[in-house]
């Protein structure tokens, strides 16, 4: 199950605020008095957006800073996370911003990230004009498409790195091998520099998770490459982002196959049943596919994950051994992963 690259958006800014900020505001990043915690208003930003169509298909974060001088200051920032055309995004952008200022009376600046490739939907502001009245408003735009891999790669800023994982999503390369080249010396490169480890070992699970392969055989091959070279634990940050994500896929894909086939039966009772044995579904396959998550990140022995999915263990390694011979594995070369793995565990 691949995860969402909104929640991995999202997941990246909260986790790396400043480095977020020193990136995309450069020129007033020295007047934030970062010794105040920034806080995220996703919940108030959700409320403000309730009606806005295309909130669910971006990286939305509303985050409250504060200047050196005192000064409270709101950040909207709309990231286009999976590359769709947004026609009005103008409107929403506009929108977004006079609502926070008109319901918390506080100075808010907007920040669009456009990740796509389509520049006639790359606006940097809303303009309205109607008998003799006019309305404009410019808001900071950052286009991915206008800054090359080799500008994003000698940017000491680590979310830089960030960036150039997306730039591989926009410019991904047909050749497999050479996407895998091209993460992997990313990965090197940003192991190489003076980055603390938690933050860096942050930075290369994004990479892992932004860009996935679709050759199994490429793939299996970057994981072990990454178990070699990164011997560290992932801050807990994204862990929660990407997890609860992949829960939440699981209830709804499990859900609407039980109420799909409730309603292929074609009486009100079949229906009623459909959904009640949706939801039963729904969460037996979120426990299978946090399982199957928790195994693919390699990070958590087999009585954490005992724990945190709430299944007996010999649930677990059936759910394991299944999904490594459906990998190509023979029962018996799963069975001797499993082992090798309980042992490292």
């Amino acid at each position: 199950m691949q995860v969402s690259k909104d929640v991995l958006w999202k997941g990246i800014i909260e986790s790396l605020v400043e480095d977020f900020m020193a990136f995309f505001f450069p020129d007033f990043v020295d007047q934030i008095d970062f010794s105040r915690k920034p806080e995220f208003l996703d919940t108030e930003l959700e409320k403000l957006l309730a009606d806005n169509e295309g909130s669910n298909r971006r990286a939305d974060k509303l985050i409250k800073c504060w200047l050196k001088n005192g000064l409270e200051l709101w950040f909207l920032n709309y990231v286009e996370a999976q590359g769709y055309d947004d026609h009005s995004f103008d409107v929403r952008m506009f929108e977004g911003t006079y609502r926070i200022r008109d319901k918390y009376k506080r100075p808010v600046t907007g920040l669009a990230i456009y990740t796509n490739s389509n520049r006639k939907f790359h606006f940097v502001k809303y303009e309205e004009e109607f008998f003799g009245s006019k309305i404009t408003y410019w808001f900071n735009a950052y286009i991915l498409l206008d800054h090359p891999r080799e500008e994003l790669a000698k940017n000491p800023n680590p979310f830089a790195a960030v960036m150039e994982a997306v730039w591989m999503q926009l410019r991904r390369p047909k050749n497999e091998q050479t996407l895998y080249r091209m993460k992997l010396d990313l990965v090197k490169r940003l192991k190489a520099r003076n980055i603390p480890a938690e933050k860096a070992n942050l930075i290369i699970e994004f990479i892992r998770l932004y860009t996935p392969f679709k050759n199994s055989e490429i793939s299996a091959i970057f994981e072990q490459d990454l178990i070699t070279i990164n011997n560290s634990n992932v801050p807990m940050g994204l862990y929660e982002a990407v997890l609860d994500d992949v829960k939440r896929q699981g209830l709804a894909q499990g859900i609407k196959q039980g109420i799909e086939q409730g309603i292929e039966q074609g009486i009100e009772q079949g229906i009623e049943q459909g959904i009640e044995q949706g939801i039963e579904q729904g969460v037996e396959l979120e426990k299978r596919n946090f399982t199957l998550k928790l195994w693919d990140l390699q990070e958590f022995s087999l009585e954490k994950i005992e724990l945190l999915v709430d299944l007996n263990k010999e649930k677990i390694l059936e759910i394991i051994s299944e999904h490594l011979q459906n990998e190509g594995l023979t029962e018996e070369e799963a069975k001797i992963r499993l082992e090798n793995y309980k042992q490292l565990g």
